[in-house]
């Protein structure tokens, strides 16, 4: 059963399975590669300095850095529709715009430079909701939303750890609430693991 809702132009056909670089036709083996190789690749994010700002120009090349090794889609905005349970995510042709407004927004306020940990926390939450409603790549968005939350939050002086929460159904749940307007759940989980650097 497929956790989308409809057939694929980015599947082999007849299945759910995405067009990948090894030719994997079977799902759980090309979710075992994909995760190895979107963990080594976060490793070498974590390791680097985050580009200042963190615009949309950074955010897609997370994407592209994450899965660039599986997919041939990585680090591009999605060409079709998509949804997961009851959610519809944003139409493709209105993903550029969306994005652009969405990182006009964060620029003017500052990238979150500046802010009281309360405040860091709200903005965060409604920008990582946003991302999450637009959803705007076939596959990694909750990866690339999350690396991308952790280098805004290292240039504007906090430290995201992410690791902290050991059930990720907790982090699904909190962005599930998110895409139907209630940030609160995502709020309490950003303070968990929001840290001001010393």
């Amino acid at each position: 059963m497929s956790k989308y809702q409809h057939s694929s132009m980015y599947s082999y056909p007849g299945t759910d399975v995405l067009v990948n670089a090894f030719d994997i036709h079977d799902e759980d083996k090309l979710k075992e590669i994909e995760t190895v190789y979107a963990l080594y690749r976060l490793s070498e994010l974590q390791l680097k300095e985050p580009k200042d700002p963190t615009d949309l120009a950074v955010f897609l090349d997370i994407h592209r850095c994450l899965l660039q090794d599986v997919y041939p889609f990585a680090g591009k905005l999605r060409e079709e529709m998509t949804s997961k349970g009851s959610s519809t995510f944003a139409h493709p042709k209105h993903l550029a715009g969306q994005l652009k407004q969405l990182f006009d927004e964060l620029a003017e306020e500052g990238y979150l430079k500046g802010l009281s940990k309360d405040a860091f926390i709200r903005r965060l939450a409604h920008y990582l909701a946003e991302l999450n409603a637009l959803h705007p790549f076939r596959e990694g968005n909750g990866r690339a939303v999350r690396e991308f939350a952790r280098q805004l939050a290292r240039n504007a002086g906090y430290r995201l750890d992410w690791e902290k929460i050991k059930e990720p159904a907790h982090i699904i749940n909190a962005f599930v609430d998110s895409f139907n307007k209630d940030n609160e759940r995502l709020e309490a989980l950003l303070a968990e693991i929001t840290q001001a650097e010393k």
